[in-house]
């Protein structure tokens, strides 16, 4: 008798592979376009660090600056998490400065040295932080013990706020804080006596009297004689008279100091632009430059001195009264 033939194996199943590659997990957005797969930062800050040197078209290298400052933000928060706590600056506020300073680091690099990117970024991103916090500063900087006292009177207050509760008046705080109340009003006012106020700001509405004045300087006073109804000397007089001693003792220059001044002075020139046009070190074109410029400052000291005051008291003396000599001067 004849067996049935064993059914035919089912055909295996498809096996369906993926073609995808998965980025890798540590790779930024844009690693992709480099040739390379790369991980390691320093490694990738250089390709791009190259291509960004080498890219003309300003789109290319916004993109490229874009790619290096997004992958380098945490050199950034990492320095201004060193820089500690500021009451007059947020931590945002230091991270957005210093991606200020990252920005222009990226801009400034050289491929062509041998050193990361990130050590050269460092000084650019300390180097903003510090001067955002030095423009923060007030102007007007007061005695420690006054600020150090003012800071207590606002951590106080501010205890007394998030318990809700009154603030004290200026009695009650200096009897807190065991201090005169007069000291006390002093540091109480150290807020407004650091404050600026611009001399051309308004004092109020507009539209009073014509002669009011409209601005801090309206009320400052105008420079005048002994008599206070004229000035001593005509102020188009004496300027004219200071060009002309100027130009004389710049002619009486040596040259090489003349370009100096010049240039620094009216050109806004480095030291080292102006080393390089006379053929000298930096720091001798400084010297030399300080040294000139000592010179006309005592110079022009002297010639002030003995020729626009003795021509202001000759201006300003009183005239001899015709009538001759008051009575009862003469002689008995």
């Amino acid at each position: 008798m004849d067996r049935p033939p064993p059914p035919s194996p089912s055909p295996p199943a498809a096996v369906v592979l993926s073609t995808r590659r998965v980025p890798a997990p540590d790779l930024c957005p844009g690693c992709r376009e480099i040739p390379e797969a790369i991980v390691d930062r320093r490694t990738r800050n250089r390709r791009r660090l190259k291509a960004f040197a080498e890219a003309t078209d300003p789109v290319s290298r916004l993109r490229w600056r874009n790619l290096l400052v997004e992958d380098n933000l945490p050199l950034v928060l990492s320095i201004a998490g060193r820089q500690g706590a500021d009451p007059g600056m947020a931590f945002e506020d230091l991270a957005q400065v210093g991606s200020l300073g990252l920005i222009r680091a990226v801009e400034a690099f050289d491929p062509d040295r041998n050193v990361s990117l990130s050590s050269f970024a460092v000084p650019y991103i300390q180097g903003a932080m510090r001067r955002e916090r030095r423009d923060r500063q007030p102007l007007v900087r007061p005695p420690r013990p006054l600020w150090d006292l003012h800071q207590q009177v606002l951590g106080l207050q501010e205890a007394r706020r998030r318990q809700g509760l009154d603030p004290l008046p200026p009695a009650a705080l200096a009897d807190r804080l065991a201090c005169d109340p007069a000291r006390l009003e002093e540091a109480l006012a150290i807020r407004r006596t650091a404050r600026v106020r611009s001399l051309d700001a308004p004092l109020g509405p507009g539209g009073g009297e014509l002669e009011a004045p409209s601005c801090l300087l309206d009320l400052l006073a105008a420079p005048a004689g002994p008599c206070g109804d004229e000035p001593a000397v005509d102020e188009s007089e004496a300027r004219g008279a200071e060009r002309r001693w100027l130009r004389r003792q710049l002619a009486d220059l040596d040259p090489r100091e003349r370009e100096l001044l010049v240039g620094r002075l009216d050109g806004g020139c480095t030291w080292v632009e102006l080393g390089r046009q006379l053929g000298m070190p930096a720091r001798q074109a400084q010297r030399r430059h300080d040294a000139a410029l000592d010179r006309l400052r005592r110079a022009a000291l002297a010639w002030r001195q003995e020729a626009l005051i003795p021509a202001a008291a000759t201006a300003t003396a009183p005239a001899p009264s015709p009538a001759g000599p008051p009575a009862g001067s003469g002689a008995r």
